[in-house]
């Protein structure tokens, strides 16, 4: 039986069996439900809903805590922390990176976490280091079960993503783990300013843990902006350009953005995020699975230097 809620835009799927918390193997039953309803929903729409995803609230609320202990340092002493463009670990500082050329300024800083052992602001925040390591496992694990779904309601080879993704949070591979800190808003809004523009993500899939503040927006077939709330105990996963890109447009990369908040209450709360970017192999090349010439053949460091490089203002080329 089809577990699919359909509230609004973007589908809720039960993942069921596929839960990580669940022993043993899912049965072929919800191994087949879920691939047909992951594959519908990135069709359609590119975004979807996993609740009953197994991922243990206690290690996203403490992530969420570790996180917000570092952004709450002074300016000079997350500065120690860069941004480094060999590792694609560290902080990123307001307005340092920007997604879209018509918004001048993004109100967002980040931390991004690639490998566990790279440096950590151990002596500040000393529990940020351990609650990345947790939730890393946990992560990679939940993707391998969504790869596989892909791939089964692809009609391939169920292993045929994961064989792509063998070097996730080792070297030669470029996913990262990103928690965001959208800092509050006192007086009035500068123009051109926003909290994040709009974007497609770059990889394959990306996983995104929200709190309870709103402002993320999905652009739907007609070109509206629609709402993408953030749904209790459920991780929102979308499809990146390399994935769309690798199916020849069937899954959709689906532009998305989170924009400034209207009334003065939510202006001075500031809003928190955890994202998992997932990335293919660098020396992995993505051409279109049907053999088409749609999109060029390209390695997916070769893409993810290209489009890291558009993104980030006053930097060198990485």
């Amino acid at each position: 039986m089809s577990l699919i809620r359909k509230a609004g835009l973007i589908p809720t799927i039960d993942l069921g069996e596929l839960g990580i918390d669940h022993a043993g193997e899912p049965s072929l039953v919800e191994w087949t439900r879920v691939a047909n309803e992951v594959t519908d929903a990135f069709q359609r729409v590119g975004f979807v809903y996993l609740s009953q995803h197994g991922i243990p609230h206690k290690q996203i609320d403490k992530l969420f805590e570790a996180s917000s202990a570092f952004f709450k340092l002074p300016q000079e002493e997350k500065d120690k922390y860069s941004w480094d463009k060999e590792t694609y670990c560290g902080y990123v500082p307001v307005n340092k990176e920007q997604l879209n050329s018509t918004s001048v300024n993004e109100m967002k800083e980040t931390y991004n976490i690639k490998k566990a052992d790279e440096p950590f602001p151990d002596e500040a925040v000393p529990e940020f280091r351990g609650a990345v390591k947790d939730i890393q496992e946990s992560c990679r694990t939940l993707v391998n079960r969504i790869l596989i779904a892909m791939a089964l309601g692809l009609d391939i080879h169920r292993d045929f993503f994961l064989d792509a993704h063998k070097k996730v949070f080792g070297d030669g591979n470029r996913s990262a783990l990103r928690m965001i800190h959208y800092p509050s808003i006192h007086g009035d809004t500068l123009p051109n300013f926003t909290r994040c523009g709009p974007h497609t993500d770059y990889g394959t899939i990306t996983l995104l843990f929200q709190e309870d503040i709103g402002g993320l927006q999905v652009r739907d077939r007609a070109g509206n902006w629609v709402d993408a709330n953030p749904m209790p105990g459920s991780v929102l996963v979308n499809i990146g350009d390399l994935m769309q890109f690798w199916t020849s447009g069937k899954f959709k990369a689906t532009e998305h953005r989170v924009i400034l908040p209207e009334d003065e209450k939510s202006k001075r709360q500031c809003r928190r995020s955890i994202a998992f970017f997932l990335n293919p192999d660098d020396d992995v090349v993505i051409s279109p699975l049907d053999g088409s010439s749609k999109f060029e053949p390209v390695t997916c460091k070769d893409y993810l230097r290209r489009r890291i490089n558009q993104s980030y203002k006053k930097s060198s080329e990485v």
